[in-house]
């Protein structure tokens, strides 16, 4: 022992001055003394004696020390006076302390005065990562909806589009929802999206011709599951006096997915009986990526300027497959699907005492080549005809059109490059002038 204590006096002795600031010197000298003294009875020479009792001192010392800085500080017997020497002002501790502060409070300026400076909320806790989600995958007049998928939002503004309470799109000069109305649903060509100005939606240029109000409950991408769905929801909120549903063609098939750009929901049928499927939140990471990639970017996600940096330079990690369109089939009926839901909401608003009316319309393939409605629009008219509701048909006037002056039909559809997307003001001019003259029956 005293000859290992000797050899690594000189470590030990540097780590017992860093560690008491000075306090083992003492100890030292005391050891010196004793072996100055038992050199001198012994004959052996002072030098070694004292670095091996010097060694053995500071061993001890250090083994004293280090049972203080753990038992007794843990214990909380230790002084105020001994720790406040610890954490005295010009300390490593404190320096260190005082540089995590001021970074803290650093940061804390920037992420404040980045979200005056964007209009967004300076103190709000929320996931800003989880706002450009939502954002990339619907766009900016959508948001997700547990029940539907998605739906229209409630107060959006801008020039040309415009919504109320319950995503409703204004019509004229229209500020709140008016009861005992006529509701319209339906998916884009109802909603009229960005191609169409908020007066120039079917639904408002049908209450211009009726003198009635009507509210547009249209939502864009729907497929005819949604759009019942979508009725259902607002009959009791609205109230209305009639509820107008519109379908094109192309939404029958859309019943037939799981997802179509995004989740949404589906049904089955068991004989009669139809079963509700829910839209499953799409996963946008790999969920095979380490446990604190996830865990940190699940606490970074509540700083507004990590959000845009990480979104800039690190969007695979950030964001995943956000804004990537998925369309996932499923094993159903999609026509059997959309004649019972039809089936359930005349039973619902017959027992409302709202009249109900099917309108059905067309996308430019099928009005410019066709000689009659596809099978699946055929189809479900039918079935709602059996069910007692009343079916108002865009094809035959518009066909009737194409036939007579191809280029007159062009001005009745919104003209995107080679693709023509839902009606133009004149076109839905034309189907509001088919549904008041059934409206007035």
């Amino acid at each position: 022992m005293s000859s290992f204590a000797a050899s690594r006096s000189p470590k030990v002795r540097a780590l017992a001055q860093i560690l008491t600031s000075g306090a083992a010197a003492e100890p030292s000298r005391h050891s010196q003394a004793q072996s100055s003294r038992h050199s001198e009875a012994s004959g052996r020479p002072a030098g070694r004696s004292l670095r091996i009792q010097s060694g053995e001192a500071i061993h001890d010392d250090i083994t004293t020390l280090v049972g203080q800085r753990t038992g007794v500080w843990n214990s909380g017997k230790m002084s105020a006076t001994s720790r406040s020497l610890l954490l005295a002002p010009g300390s490593f501790g404190s320096k260190v302390g005082l540089a995590c502060a001021y970074t803290l409070l650093g940061l804390a300026a920037i992420e404040i005065g980045y979200r005056i400076h964007t209009d967004r909320p300076a103190f709000a806790l929320k996931s800003w990562r989880a706002d450009q989600i939502e954002y990339r995958t619907f766009g900016d007049r959508a948001i997700f909806d547990a029940a539907l998928g998605w739906t229209s939002k409630e107060w959006y503004g801008s020039e040309s589009y415009s919504t109320l309470d319950h995503g409703i799109r204004r019509n004229l000069d229209e500020d709140t929802i008016r009861a005992g109305a006529i509701l319209a649903v339906g998916a884009t060509f109802a909603n009229g999206s960005y191609d169409v100005d908020d007066d120039d939606t079917w639904p408002a240029q049908l209450e211009r011709a009726l003198g009635t109000p009507v509210l547009n409950g249209g939502v864009e991408g729907y497929a005819t599951d949604q759009i019942v769905m979508r009725a259902e929801r607002l009959l009791p909120l609205v109230r209305p006096k009639t509820l107008v549903v519109g379908f094109v063609e192309e939404d029958i098939a859309r019943a037939g997915h799981s997802s179509f750009g995004a989740s949404k929901p589906y049904f089955t049928l068991d004989g009669r009986e139809l079963h509700y499927h829910p839209p499953v939140p799409v996963t946008v990471h790999d969920q095979s990526e380490p446990a604190w990639r996830a865990r940190a970017r699940d606490v970074l996600q509540y700083s507004a300027v990590i959000d845009v940096v990480l979104a800039r330079l690190a969007p695979d990690y950030w964001l995943g497959s956000a804004g990537q369109e998925v369309f996932q089939k499923v094993d159903n009926d999609p026509i059997g699907v959309t004649c019972a839901l039809l089936l359930r909401l005349k039973t619902r608003s017959d027992a409302d005492a709202v009249r109900l009316l099917l309108f059905m319309q067309y996308a430019w393939p099928t009005i410019a080549e066709k000689d009659a409605p596809g099978a699946d629009a055929q189809q479900v008219a039918a079935c709602a005809e059996a069910a007692g509701i009343e079916v108002v048909d865009q094809f035959a006037s518009l066909r009737a059109i194409a036939v007579a002056d191809r280029s007159a039909l062009r001005e009745l559809y919104v003209e995107e490059g080679d693709v023509y997307a839902p009606l133009s003001s004149k076109g839905n001019e034309q189907a509001a002038g088919l549904l008041a003259h059934a409206l007035r029956k």
